[in-house]
C-alpha cells in the first residue's frame, strides 16, 4: 500500500478567498460529515442517509474496505463557513487489480461556485500527484462496491438506498476543470404493477426456466444466512469480474455485508437459481430505507427508529431496490442464463408486490452491459437516472 504523502507536498494555500484545509481534528471530521446535511437541507428531493452510517463509512474500525485505502480529506472554507469538501485516496486493491497509477476523488459536495469547486479538485489532484498517481477518477466512496458516480440526470427523483445524490451544477464544474467522461452507469425503474402482460421474450424466458428440469429456484435459507450470502457473493465476484474497475468482495467485506443485509430481508426478497443443485445466479431486493427515514434528517433517535421500523414492517415503504444480482460468467449470453435471471427478476417483483412495494430500482448497470440492459427492458423497467464517472490526467 502506498504511504500517505508528506503534508508539505500538499497545497493548502488559499485560492482567492477560498481556503482549503486538511481534515486534521475531530471537529474537522464532524464538519466534513455534517456538510451534506446543511447543503441539501432545503432540497425536497434529497433523502438523507443516517449520519451514524456515514460516520462508520469513514471509520476503518467499522468499514473493512478502508484497510486498503490511503486517503486525505479536505474542507473548503470561506469567511469562516464550510462551503465544500472532497476526499482524495488510493485503493491498494484497485492498484493490484487494475492500474497502480490511478487515484480517486469522492465525497464531493460544495456550493455552486467555480472557485470553490476548482480549489477542492486541485487539492485532491495535488495529493494524488504527490503519491505518484498519473490519473484521477471519480467520484467514488472508496470503491465501486460502495456509492459511486455523479448524478447527471434524474435529479427530480429521490436517491434510494446505497445510491448517491448531487446538485445539478456539479457536472459543469467538473467539466470546466478539465474532467471528462470515463463511463456512465444507468439506474432503471420498474413500476411493479405495470408492464403486463410481459413482453413475449420475457414470457418465453420464464417458460424456458420452468421447462428445464435441471434448473431450480429457491429462497435464501435463513438458518444458514452467512453461508448463503457468501455463496451469493462468490457468484457476484465471478459475474462482474470483467466489469469496469470491478473489485472482488473480500471475506471480511462479505461478512460485514451479511450483517447489513439481514435486518432488511423479507420473504422472497433473496432468490437463487441452481443448475443441477449448484447456485449459478442470485438476486436481492431491499426496501428503500432512505424513504423510511426521509424525515429524520439523518438522525437515529428512538422516535425516528420506531417510525422507520413501523413504516418498513407496516409495508408503508413504496420504493425498493435490487442492488445485487449476478450470473456466473460461464452462463452469460446463454438462453439458460437469461432464463434464470428473467425468472429471478419476476420472482423478486412478485415478492415486492406482496410486500407492498410499487416501484423498484435496478441499479447500477454499466452503459455497455447490453445483456443486463436487455433484462431490465424485458422486466418493463425504464432508465430514469444516469451516473457518470469522470477522469483527468495528472
Amino acid at each position: 500500500m502506498l504511504q500517505k504523502a508528506d503534508s508539505a507536498a500538499i497545497r493548502t494555500t488559499p485560492a482567492g478567498d477560498v481556503r482549503i484545509r486538511k481534515v486534521a481534528s475531530k471537529a474537522d471530521r464532524k464538519a466534513f460529515l455534517r456538510l451534506p446535511y446543511t447543503l441539501y437541507a432545503d432540497d425536497p428531493v434529497w433523502h438523507p442517509p443516517l449520519r451514524l452510517e456515514r460516520a462508520m463509512q469513514l471509520n476503518p474500525k467499522h468499514n473493512k474496505l478502508m484497510s486498503a485505502i490511503s486517503e486525505m480529506l479536505f474542507l473548503a472554507e470561506r469567511n469562516g463557513q464550510i462551503v465544500g469538501r472532497i476526499a482524495a485516496f488510493t485503493n491498494a486493491m484497485h492498484h493490484d487489480t487494475h492500474n497502480p497509477k490511478e487515484g480517486f476523488f469522492g465525497f464531493l459536495d460544495h456550493i455552486d461556485d467555480a472557485g470553490v469547486a476548482n480549489a477542492l479538485l486541485k487539492a485532491a489532484e495535488n495529493y494524488l500527484r504527490a503519491q505518484g498517481q498519473t490519473k484521477i477518477v471519480g467520484p467514488a466512496q472508496w470503491s465501486v462496491n460502495e456509492e459511486v458516480g455523479l448524478l447527471i440526470d434524474g435529479f427530480e427523483h429521490p436517491n434510494v438506498l446505497m445510491m448517491s445524490y448531487g446538485k445539478p451544477y456539479y457536472p459543469g464544474h467538473l467539466e470546466r476543470a478539465g474532467y471528462a467522461k470515463a463511463v456512465d452507469m444507468l439506474a432503471f425503474q420498474a413500476a411493479l404493477h405495470e408492464g403486463y402482460p410481459r413482453p413475449t421474450m420475457t414470457r418465453r424466458m420464464v417458460q424456458l426456466s420452468e421447462r428445464d428440469p435441471r434448473l431450480t429456484f429457491r429462497d435464501l435459507d435463513k438458518s444458514d444466512f452467512k453461508a448463503e450470502v457468501s455463496r451469493a457473493m462468490a457468484i457476484y465476484n465471478d459475474a462482474w469480474s470483467e466489469n469496469w474497475n470491478a473489485l472482488p468482495y473480500t471475506p471480511e467485506q462479505v461478512a460485514a455485508l451479511a450483517s447489513e443485509l439481514k435486518p432488511l430481508m423479507f420473504k422472497g426478497g433473496f432468490r437463487f437459481a441452481e443448475l443441477d443443485g449448484e447456485p449459478i445466479a442470485f438476486g436481492v431486493m431491499l426496501p428503500d430505507i432512505f424513504e423510511a427515514i426521509a424525515d429524520a434528517k439523518g438522525r437515529l433517535t428512538p422516535i425516528s427508529a420506531f417510525k422507520a421500523l413501523r413504516r418498513v414492517m407496516g409495508r408503508k415503504v413504496r420504493q425498493a431496490r435490487v442492488p445485487l444480482m449476478g450470473l456466473k460468467r460461464e452462463h452469460h449470453n446463454t438462453k439458460l442464463g437469461l432464463a434464470a435471471v428473467a425468472r429471478i427478476c419476476e420472482d423478486l417483483f412478485e415478492a415486492g408486490r406482496n410486500r407492498g412495494f410499487t416501484h423498484c430500482e435496478l441499479s447500477w448497470i454499466l452503459e455497455d452491459n447490453l445483456s443486463m440492459i436487455r433484462i431490465c427492458e424485458q422486466a418493463s423497467a425504464v432508465p430514469y437516472k444516469t451516473y457518470r464517472m469522470y477522469e483527468k490526467s495528472l
